[in-house]
């Protein structure tokens, strides 16, 4: 049986992808997505945040840059949990992020372009 999740999902991700978005994320450079860098993180932001009402889903990535490998999906109306953020190579910002996915729990980066308030509020 399918969750409720995964039938969401299902019915989004077509029409994600068939949708073109207002907002790109940022492309990474060659240099960036060879050498996907993972910086450290911790938890200095308490606050929660969700994507913007523009926005159906945003992956997270293992880095701070589009070229790095994407682990999940957010979905829209998912409550997203901060961390804190930094600023890459080429100057965009990216919160440090945990999302619970049915029984999961997700850590990564998000372009805080896709956020509604722009993320988290302390360099990490």
């Amino acid at each position: 049986m399918k969750s409720s999740r995964t039938k969401l999902a299902a019915a989004v991700l077509p029409l994600a992808f068939a949708a073109t978005s207002l907002v790109a994320a940022p492309t990474a450079t060659a240099t960036e997505s060879a050498t996907c860098t993972h910086p450290a993180w911790s938890n200095k932001d308490s606050d929660t945040g969700r994507l913007k009402s523009s926005e159906l889903l945003a992956p997270i990535h293992t880095g701070p840059n589009a070229g790095c490998r994407i682990t999940a999906d957010i979905l829209h109306g998912d409550v997203v949990y901060y961390h804190c953020f930094v600023n890459n190579s080429s100057g965009n910002s990216w919160t440090h992020v945990r999302v619970r996915i049915d029984v999961y729990d997700f850590n990564g980066w998000v372009w805080d372009e896709y956020l509604a308030d722009n993320g988290a509020t302390h360099r990490c």
